[in-house]
């Protein structure tokens, strides 16, 4: 009976040994930098956020105060969904069928602009270290409870910085959808003022990030061998027709 139980428990600690190199591996393959972050240095590419008492910080704490009050129900509740999510699909609005669990292509795709925006995010976000605007002012109350982790690191915005790589990348793949794509990511960060996260500068900085990210992986050669195989996908997928013209030599 003793035996029994060992092996099951040897058998049981295999799988979970099995189960977890495999998801570690999935992951590993998803962190490959194809930007150079030498490119990405917070004090050459952003201007230094308004200061805590200036003239411009308070008028950006009213604009957030405003925006609050003037939102109506379907667009609070929008802003609290869009706090939540961290991914591609924020865009299935704009494209019907677009459905990412059934793209793991695409979906593999965009886990990489992931991880390449979140290298050039937190640079800026370590360099700055700006507080939120409900660390700032107590009467914005922010949509999601806020975590410890996330005070001080307003400027730039995270999403923001998601949602424009995501969008330039995904306005390539699917470039009949493009000015849908880019108007849904400028939501998605306008968002994060109506949600009480972010000041309207660190919007600003996060689009910045978020277009230069998106720019550099759609002109990495890696990167653009897999766009392609994602781009078949979407293409099978109904999703779009649309031939990417060849590039001039001169690029």
């Amino acid at each position: 009976m003793k035996s029994l139980i060992l092996i099951r428990s040897a058998l049981t600690a295999l799988l979970v040994f099995i189960f977890s190199s495999q998801s570690f591996a999935e992951q590993k393959a998803n962190e490959v930098l194809y930007i150079n972050l030498n490119h990405y240095k917070p004090g050459l590419i952003l201007p230094p956020a308004p200061k805590e008492n200036s003239l411009e910080r308070q008028m950006e704490i009213q604009i957030i105060k405003d925006s609050i009050a003037r939102l109506s129900q379907r667009e609070k509740d929008l802003a609290v969904k869009d706090a939540k999510i961290l991914n591609v699909s924020i865009f299935a609005d704009v494209i019907p069928g677009f459905d990412i669990e059934k793209l793991p292509v695409t979906k593999e795709l965009f886990d990489k602009v992931n991880y390449n925006r979140t290298q050039a995010k937190d640079l800026a976000k370590d360099y700055f270290t700006v507080k939120r605007p409900y660390q700032t002012d107590p009467s914005i109350i922010p949509c999601q409870e806020p975590v410890k982790s996330d005070l001080d690191r307003a400027y730039p915005s995270g999403h923001t910085t998601f949602g424009y790589a995501a969008a330039v990348v995904l306005a390539n793949l699917i470039p009949e959808k493009a000015n849908l794509i880019m108007d849904r990511a400028r939501l998605y960060g306008n968002n994060r003022i109506y949600c009480g996260a972010h000041y309207p500068s660190d919007v600003a900085a996060g689009e910045v990030i978020g277009v230069m990210v998106g720019k550099d992986l759609v002109h990495n050669k890696q990167f653009k061998a897999l766009m392609k195989k994602a781009r078949d996908e979407l293409t099978q997928a109904g999703l779009t027709s649309s031939i990417p013209k060849k590039e001039s030599k001169k690029d």
